[in-house]
């Protein structure tokens, strides 16, 4: 799908303005060496089946941008049987060899709520190490009375890893906000979120916060948002062990207090072989999930966006798409009560 004019013009906005404050702004000291920056070609770059994903990340306006791509395929025809899933839209993959098993509207852009908050982890961690300290800030904390947060407060310090855990955990919006706000400014964040999405081949959607707050230039596509899942679970093992807790407690320092955090993932407690990796909830998008289960050391994943009930629906997929694959049918844990806002 070519890229929307509106969107296009905001992230040229986002461009314009992080170049004007290069000057000024914190730049990010890669860990590594820097190559020679992304052209606009090199960044249009659609997605290649045959090739893999590229281990040496680029630089955009000092941030990194790593390029590559992630190969889903579609067979001649789709295997029959599928359960009834009540989504907007929705994928499901086999993440060892890009086939898709399953889908519906699977390139139509829809609100992703929190779902966001994986492209978030990747482009933090392409960028960020774990240790770095952040200072939070009164402007990562303007959040609304009803938004979902970790329970940061201005002048607390944590490490990445810690807002990153509170971030995909809990899904504190606050998290998500200090990581970019308190760190290189969400301006510039965001359009290298933006420019991530374009290094990773992928044309159907667009991101205008770090929270998955509605907005209406945020959206995503279910076939995007497999390939961006799936692309920050094989690069990055922190991120896999994050979204695989049910909780993490953080133990008081001098600079903040302790925190408990919860994961709100109910296909964790629905589905024996779940891995996570992150719900979602707004008022626009309505309720979401990007969930992933390994059997016997296959890895599967789906995406649904705007469904009655992800998780139960992920673990009939899930649990079908693993038969397709040849395996036992997997009995599914006691269902928990309706999911938790996120």
């Amino acid at each position: 799908m070519a890229p929307h004019p509106l969107r296009s013009a905001h992230l040229l906005m986002a461009v314009a303005a992080a170049v004007a404050t290069a000057g000024s702004a914190l730049l990010v000291a890669p860990a590594r060496a820097i190559p020679t920056p992304l052209s606009a070609a090199a960044l249009a770059v659609a997605s290649d089946a045959s090739s893999a994903p590229a281990s040496t990340p680029q630089p955009w306006f000092g941030m990194n941008v790593t390029s590559g791509s992630i190969g889903l395929w579609k067979p001649p025809a789709m295997p029959a049987g599928a359960p009834a899933i009540a989504a907007k839209a929705g994928i499901l993959v086999d993440m060892d060899d890009g086939e898709i098993l399953w889908e519906r509207r699977p390139h139509v852009a829809l609100p992703p709520a929190s779902l966001t908050k994986v492209l978030t982890s990747l482009v933090a961690l392409e960028n960020f190490s774990p240790g770095q300290e952040v200072t939070v800030t009164r402007g990562a904390l303007l959040q609304a009375g009803d938004d979902s947060v970790m329970g940061l407060r201005v002048e607390e310090t944590l490490t990445v890893q810690e807002l990153l855990e509170g971030m995909l955990l809990p899904s504190g919006d606050d998290a998500a906000s200090a990581i970019a706000v308190d760190t290189v400014g969400e301006t510039r964040f965001v359009a290298a979120m933006n420019a991530q999405v374009a290094a990773l081949g992928l044309h159907s959607s667009h991101f205008a916060n770090s929270s998955g707050l509605d907005d209406p230039d945020l959206q995503a596509s279910a076939y995007d948002l497999a390939v961006i899942a799936t692309f920050t679970y094989d690069r990055y093992p922190l991120f896999d062990q994050i979204v695989d807790s049910r909780t993490i407690d953080l133990p008081a320092t001098p600079d903040h207090p302790a925190f408990q955090l919860g994961n709100v993932n109910g296909l964790l407690e629905d589905y024996p072989a779940a891995v996570g990796i992150k719900p979602g909830w707004t008022g626009n998008a309505g309720w979401c999930l990007i969930g992933m289960a390994v059997q016997d050391g296959h890895r599967l994943l789906a995406v649904l966006l705007n469904g009655g009930n992800p998780p139960k629906a992920e673990t009939r997929l899930l649990a079908w798409g693993f038969q397709v694959k040849g395996l036992p049918v997997m009995l599914p844990a006691t269902p928990t009560p309706s999911p938790a806002a996120t």
